[in-house]
């Protein structure tokens, strides 16, 4: 299974898995259970767009259906957001919301593989998770491409930790075509090849997440 199939059938129950809906398989509400430090990942990410995200254009990468990026664009008020993911099934329900919504205009969202894409320019790039289904490689070739004066993004660390091995586990009974895990000084290293002052954000409720950004 690629990676787009993969995502395409997965991702709709896994964002409802993170919302604590009742509408999911046994083995996602379970795996919902361990979920709670990607709430704090995308609550600590909001608040470092909330300093510089006003009147910008901003730019997430793998976005899924859409919600973190309609929140931004309520709460904090950037002049514009554009959304693009590999799965057309997120893309799809994406534009349902901002339709319903009555955001067009306001936010953008597009269905495509963003390894092989140019990127749009805009003043911030974000990509929650986005990181973790990417080799060095890719890595190498998406900071050439990004075009912002600031970006945020999320990656899982490979260190002694319960909860990564059973991350591990999940992701092979899922049957996950592919995932990363990285050191502080691998992403580091990486990132630094576009943006110099690098800092990273990791602690006891981020489990074995951790936020890279170069925001003061």
């Amino acid at each position: 299974m690629n990676s787009k199939d993969y995502w395409d059938n997965k991702i709709i129950e896994w964002e409802d898995s993170l919302e604590n809906s009742k509408k999911v398989s046994f083995i996602e509400s379970l795996a919902s259970k361990f979920r709670k430090p990607l709430k704090v990942r995308r609550a600590m990410c909001f608040d470092l767009l909330k300093k510089v995200g006003k009147g910008k254009t901003i730019l997430e990468l793998g976005c899924g259906s859409g919600y973190f990026a309609i929140n931004v664009l309520q709460k904090i008020k950037p002049r514009k957001i554009i959304g693009m993911d590999i799965s057309s099934s997120a893309i799809q329900r994406a534009n349902k919301l901002k339709k319903d919504l009555k955001l067009s205009g306001k936010i953008e969202f597009i269905e495509v593989d963003t390894t092989l894409a140019n990127l749009p320019k805009a003043d911030i790039t974000i990509g929650l998770g986005f990181l973790d289904y990417l080799t060095k490689e890719e890595i190498r070739a998406l900071m050439k491409k990004i075009n912002s004066k600031y970006a945020i993004f999320t990656f899982s660390e490979r260190k002694v930790s319960l909860t990564r091995y059973l991350h591990i586990a999940y992701l092979i009974s899922q049957k996950c075509p592919k995932h990363y895990y990285y050191t502080k000084k691998e992403i580091a290293s990486l990132v630094k090849e576009r943006y110099k002052n690098v800092r990273i954000i990791s602690g006891r409720k981020l489990m074995f997440g951790c936020i890279v950004h170069n925001i003061d």
